[in-house]
């Protein structure tokens, strides 16, 4: 049997939780710019700059992430 039999379920609830957290950032900036581009009339230009903010968040989360779960002893 294998060392750690749940090491397969923390992996997928980590990658589950950074695709996630990703999808809704990335999203979350398209929605709200595209809701700002409307209001203010700035059409592309914000729906552009969150989904890229979103973008930089998330992949930060990402690395962060993987860096802890690399460090972890369990």
């Amino acid at each position: 049997m294998a060392r750690n039999p749940k090491g397969w379920q923390k992996a997928l609830e980590i990658g589950s939780s950074i695709s996630t957290s990703l999808a809704v950032l990335v999203g979350g900036g398209f929605l709200l710019g595209r809701y700002l581009d409307e209001r203010w009339g700035t059409r592309p230009w914000l729906t552009i700059i969150l989904m890229l903010s979103g973008l930089v968040l998330g992949g930060s989360y990402l690395v962060v992430t993987l860096k802890n779960f690399g460090a972890s002893d369990d």
